[in-house]
């Protein structure tokens, strides 16, 4: 199967897993860049030459799915904070801590 336009997303699955496992100059005669693409969902693999921008373009796909992750464990890291709060605030509420337990 072929790589698809977008080339974070999987000639395969569709999903968008696809990484980079090695870029190389194209040899003479080929303008862009060598690549060996894989699907980290599916294991699906794809060698092709592509244009410099499309290379680029992944890098930038790939950026942003970074961000994106990142902003997620915040999000899920401010949430668990959160709830401990709220569990510490119902213990005292309840009197389950006292100053003793300090």
């Amino acid at each position: 199967m072929r790589a698809t336009k977008n080339l974070h997303v999987c000639g395969s699955c569709r999903r968008p897993f696809v990484v980079p496992d090695a870029i190389v100059s194209a040899p003479p005669g080929v303008d862009g860049l060598v690549a060996e693409l894989r699907c980290t969902d599916c294991g699906w693999t794809h060698v092709g030459a592509y244009p410099t921008a499309a290379i680029e373009a992944l890098d930038r796909a790939l950026d942003l799915t970074e961000r994106e992750m990142r902003t997620a464990l915040e999000i899920c890291e401010l949430a668990e904070e959160l709830e401990r709060i709220d569990g510490f605030a119902r213990a005292l509420e309840l009197e389950l801590i006292t100053p003793e337990d300090f």
